[in-house]
Parts: structure tokens; sequence; C-alpha cells
């Protein structure tokens, strides 16, 4: 029978939809500072006990630095983070962009044509192992220092998490869905749009997101050795010239901050208007008493 303290807790649950948007900013700022101020804290105890600015700066040096190449002119730029990281995301971006349409369409293909993914499955085992960063010192002799090479780097690592998902997606939804839908006369593009592509869309997202990441750290890592100018994996290899440790954490934090970005406000408002409303897929945090 129940209670009348189980009456109070059930009504005290709303759901996602009936929270309002300053309840759902204070939820936000509970969620995810805390984590952010746990870090600066380990870290200010780090630095202090090293008491060594020049490679483990504190807390307060790296948030100046950060005001500098935030706020402060350099030379006849303004805001020299900001520069550094748009070069770095419109690359990156670009080649998700190529890596999503490829490793979709690639992904899909293997999974409905039975040739095709006999054919496929020998190539991606042979590329899956390759780091990006291998194909620069050929790409830089094929197109030079710049964008070309950044771009491909950074699609050859987001595509392959993209195949790989959309394949298994594809190959594991549930036959009754296909069955069901055959049997309302569903077929080519109708059945494809209807069921397989839904079906398959929390495992593609997933394998775009694994993509993001691995696309990050290929195209950071390739500014290093391959970008001629801007970018923040060449701000941030350029900066040990000057020992400029506090600017090199500040480009990391730069880079944690755009991933971070994102993933909250694309990939999981994306997930909510899709897979989660479609009820594939649990809200982050549905499970929460």
């Amino acid at each position: 029978m129940a209670t009348a303290t189980d009456e109070v807790r059930r009504d005290d649950v709303k759901l996602p939809d009936e929270y309002t948007k300053q309840e759902r900013f204070w939820m936000w700022i509970k969620d995810n500072i805390p984590s952010f101020i746990a870090v600066l804290v380990i870290w200010e105890g780090i630095a202090w006990y090293v008491a060594e600015p020049a490679l483990f700066p504190r807390v307060f040096p790296i948030f100046h630095r950060f005001y500098e190449v935030t706020f402060l002119r350099s030379g006849e730029t303004l805001c020299v983070l900001c520069v550094h990281s748009y070069h770095t995301a419109w690359r990156i971006m670009v080649g998700m962009v190529i890596a999503g349409f490829v490793g979709i369409a690639i992904g899909i293909a293997m999974g409905r044509i039975g040739w095709f993914e006999k054919f496929m499955i020998p190539i991606l085992s042979m590329l899956l192992p390759i780091p990006a960063l291998a194909w620069s010192p050929i790409l830089v002799l094929w197109f030079g220092l710049g964008n070309t090479t950044m771009i491909f780097i950074t699609a050859f690592a987001a595509a392959l998490p993209a195949i790989s998902s959309t394949w298994t997606g594809v190959k594991t939804i549930n036959p009754i869905w296909i069955r069901a839908a055959q049997s309302m006369n569903a077929e080519g593009m109708t059945l494809f749009w209807k069921v397989i592509f839904p079906g398959s869309l929390p495992f593609i997202l997933s394998g775009i997101r694994i993509g993001l990441a691995r696309a990050w750290r290929a195209g950071i890592a390739g500014e290093m050795v391959a970008a001629s100018d801007w970018g923040l994996g060449y701000a941030i290899f350029d900066s040990r010239e000057d020992l400029d440790t506090a600017f090199m954490l500040v480009g990391i934090a730069a880079i944690a901050l755009v991933g971070f970005v994102m993933e909250k406000f694309i990939f999981e408002k994306f997930e909510k208007v899709t897979v989660v409303k479609w009820g594939m897929m649990e809200e982050v945090g549905g499970q929460r008493q």
C-alpha cells in the first residue's frame, strides 16, 4: 500500500521537460562546475608543492596568461587564442564533415550489401591500426604544410570509427522491425529512412563522437608537425621555444573546453531530439534517484 511519504516523493520527481530554464541552469552548474573546481584545487596543490613556476605554474599565472592571449593585442592580432582556436576548429570540422559523409555511407553499404562488406573488411583491418599522424610525412610531400594536410589527417582519424560503428548499427538492427515494416509494404528507401537509419542512429552517433575525439587528437598532433602558422597544436608546440608553460596549458585547456562545448551543446542536444525522444536511448542522468 502506498504511503503518504511515497506520494510526496513521486510529487517531487520532475520530468526533464518540466524544469524551468533557471532550474536547468543551476542543475548544469551543479553537475559540471564541481569537477572543474576539484581539478583546479588539485593543480594548485601540486604546483605549490613543486614550487617551480617555469615547469609547473600555479593557477593564477595561468589565468593571467589566458587574459593576455585573449583580451590584449599581440602585434596586429587581438585575441591570439581565438585565432588559433578558430583555425584548429574549422580544419577539424571540415574533416569531420568529410569523415561523417564517407564513414556513414560506407558503413551503411557494408551493412546492407554482402559483396561490398566482404570487400571492405580486409581494407578496414589494414587501415585501423595505422595512426592518422603516420600519414603526415608523405602528405607534407604531396600537399606541403597547411590546411589540406591537416584536413586529410583529421578526416582519416574520424572516418574509421564512423565506418565501424555504422556498420555495426546496421547489422544489429532488430530483424523483427524490418519484417514488420516489410509486412506493411515498406521497401527500398522507405525501409531505409523509416527503420534502418533510425535503428542504427545510436551506433552512428557513437561512432561520430569517437571519431571527433580521434580527430581532435590527430589534428592537434598534426598541427605540431604540419601546420604552417596558426592552430592550437602549432601554438603549443611553438611555445616550447620560450618555455612558455602557462600558454601551453592555456592552449590545452582551450582544446578541452571546445571539446566539452561540442559534447554538451551539440551531441547531447542532437541525441535528445532524436534517439532519446524516440525512446531508443536514455538521457544522461535519467537514472538519477
